[in-house]
């Protein structure tokens, strides 16, 4: 039976942290002294500024609380800060912001979340995953959710650039698809938060099989700590868990063309009459 409590959550955290042990009232003190940046931090970033010893910690702590998952956790932190903003991508958007406030917010938050992963490592990632694909058999794309639309894209502008890439919405089928890949294929997965059980499970089962190519925001997170080569696509203020991230998916989207580009550059004029013969085969569905 699920028990809904009365109170903040952080009104809860305050007055039971009496009743916790040591450790985990380290990590009720760890929430208390800077609510907005938990609502961004792994599990394993949690722990560690708590100091407490295991991620178990934590993960006792939340469900003495009565969540089933972190994520639920920071969904409720996340919503009590925010308030009346139900979105933040570096600026709140409230419900009193024009059409116009919130078309510049978005539009800006892109562009500063853009710029910052610019001037990160993003770029020697992305190299060593253009090797990683050209000596690929196959690629198998996953993502679920609004990743899946990111995995997507990313299958099909591969298979214009004649890779054979794979994307199917259903984890039960990427299970078995997963099952029969072999050293020379490659698995590039999408999840943003690095903590979807669909994408991580199936993949520490054949993490020894296959090579694995992550794209997340966490450099700790679990997707990244059973991948090959991680790009981390950071978005930290993207903080309100209530809505889907919309500045992380535009940072994801350019880091899939960016590895389209870079492929096709890579494979000189080759990859000029392949994408021609792509194209063609689409002509006949436009008038």
């Amino acid at each position: 039976m699920r028990v809904i409590y009365l109170g903040t959550l952080l009104d809860r955290i305050a007055r039971e942290s009496a009743d916790f042990t040591p450790t985990m009232k380290r990590i009720a003190d760890a929430i208390l002294q800077n609510p907005s940046e938990t609502v961004n931090l792994s599990i394993t970033q949690l722990m560690n500024r708590s100091k407490v010893g295991s991620e178990s910690t934590v993960v006792r702590f939340y469900r003495q609380l009565g969540y089933e998952s972190f994520h639920e956790f920071k969904v409720t932190l996340a919503s009590e800060i925010a308030g009346s903003a139900f979105y933040h991508p570096y600026e709140d958007i409230s419900i009193d912001d024009t059409p116009s406030d919130v078309v510049g917010k978005i539009f800006n938050g892109c562009i500063m979340a853009l710029k910052r992963n610019s001037e990160g490592p993003i770029g020697r990632a992305i190299t060593e995953a253009v090797d990683l694909i050209e000596n690929s058999r196959r690629i198998i794309c996953i993502g679920y959710g609004v990743s899946g639309s990111i995995a997507n894209n990313l299958s099909f502008k591969l298979n214009l650039l004649g890779k054979d890439a794979i994307y199917c919405p259903d984890s039960h089928t990427n299970a078995v698809t997963l099952s029969k890949l072999g050293k020379d294929d490659c698995v590039f997965a999408i999840s943003q938060s690095g903590e979807s059980k669909d994408v991580v499970l199936p993949l520490q089962k054949v993490k020894n099989t296959v090579k694995i190519i992550a794209l997340t925001g966490f450099a700790d997170a679990t997707l990244a700590k059973i991948a090959d080569l991680c790009i981390i696509a950071a978005v930290p203020e993207e903080m309100n868990l209530r809505t889907d991230a919309i500045v992380s998916r535009c940072v994801q989207m350019v880091v899939v063309d960016s590895l389209f580009a870079c492929l096709a550059v890579r494979e000189g004029e080759e990859s000029l009459d392949t994408l021609s013969l792509s194209r063609r085969s689409l002509s006949y569905l436009k008038f």
